[in-house]
């Protein structure tokens, strides 16, 4: 019984610390949506990451990069579910 009590705990440190992760009762789409908007403030908030992305997106400035991923990170687009 400590053993799952302590788990929970963990849980719910990590579940403080990282907003995105969830329960059980948590959607997909949701979710989906959590891991998309946390990978593009992980790569505009890291510079060489950002200039990576840049780079390669053949973008003019990092700036401009930087301001359509923080236009992404506030759209809700998900792929559609293949059902």
């Amino acid at each position: 019984m400590s053993d799952r009590k302590r788990q929970q705990q963990q849980f719910l440190v990590l579940k403080q610390k990282y907003v995105g992760i969830g329960t059980e009762k948590t959607a997909e789409e949701e979710w989906l949506t959590n891991v998309q908007r946390d990978t593009y403030n992980s790569l505009q908030g890291h510079a060489a990451t950002l200039e990576y992305v840049s780079l390669g997106a053949g973008s003019i400035s990092k700036r401009t990069t930087k301001i359509d991923m923080i236009r992404k990170m506030g759209q809700r687009k998900v792929r559609p579910r293949d059902d």
